[in-house]
C-alpha cells in the first residue's frame, strides 16, 4: 500500500511538473509574440514560485509596461529576486536600475556590483556598462585599463560602442597600459561561459 501510494504521490508530481513547464513554454511563446497579457499571467505562477527566467520576465514586463502596468519599484523587485539566484541578464537589468535610480535609490556602486556579476557570465551590455562605469569611476575607482580590457570584452560580444570607446581611451593610456587591458581581456575570455552554453 505504501508503495501504490509514493507510486501515485510521484505521478502527481510528474504531471504537476509536466503542466508546469507546459506554460512556461506558453508564456514564452507570448512573450515573443508580444502578448504580454496572455505572457504576465502565464509567467505570474511560475515568479511566485521562484522561476528566476519567470521573474526575470515580470521584471522587464513592469519596467517597460507590457502586460503590466510600468511599475519601476515592481521591476527592481522582480529583477532583484531573478538576480539573486544567478540570472545574469536580470543582473544586468538590475544594475542599469540602480545607475538610473529607478525604482531603487541611485547607487553608483550597486549598480557597478551588479555589472560585475552579469559581466562575469558574459552578458555583453553588462560589460560595457561595467567599462563604462571604470572609465568614468563611476560606483568603481576609475581604471582605464580595466576599461580597456571591459570594452574588448564587449566588442567581442557584439557591442561594437565598445570598440569605439576602447579606441578613445587608448589614447590616454600607456602601452604597457594598453597590453595589460589586452591581457585581462585574454584571461577573462577564459573563463566565461561559452555561447552554446548559454
Amino acid at each position: 500500500m505504501i508503495l501504490f501510494r509514493l507510486l501515485i504521490a510521484t505521478l502527481v508530481a510528474a504531471a504537476s511538473m509536466a503542466a508546469a513547464a507546459q506554460d512556461l513554454d506558453a508564456a514564452r511563446a507570448a512573450y515573443e509574440r508580444e502578448d504580454y497579457d496572455t505572457a504576465f499571467k502565464l509567467y505570474s505562477p511560475a515568479a511566485d514560485k521562484a522561476n528566476a527566467e519567470a521573474q526575470y520576465r515580470l521584471g522587464l514586463m513592469h519596467k517597460f509596461g507590457w502586460g503590466a502596468d510600468r511599475d519601476p519599484k515592481a521591476a527592481a523587485n522582480w529583477l532583484r529576486r531573478a538576480a539573486d539566484q544567478q540570472h545574469p541578464e536580470a543582473q544586468a537589468e538590475l544594475g542599469v536600475l540602480y545607475k538610473l535610480g529607478r525604482g531603487v535609490k541611485e547607487d553608483a556602486a550597486e549598480a557597478a556590483r551588479w555589472f560585475r556579476r552579469a559581466a562575469d557570465s558574459g552578458v555583453g551590455i553588462a560589460q560595457l556598462n561595467l567599462a563604462r562605469a571604470y572609465k568614468d569611476g563611476a560606483g568603481v575607482k576609475k581604471d582605464l585599463t580595466e576599461a580597456y580590457a571591459w570594452f574588448t570584452l564587449a566588442a567581442g560580444n557584439g557591442y561594437v560602442d565598445g570598440m569605439s570607446y576602447r579606441a578613445r581611451i587608448a589614447e590616454n593610456m600607456s602601452d604597457d597600459d594598453i597590453k595589460n587591458g589586452e591581457r585581462l581581456a585574454a584571461e577573462r575570455r577564459k573563463t566565461l561561459p561559452s555561447k552554446e552554453s548559454k
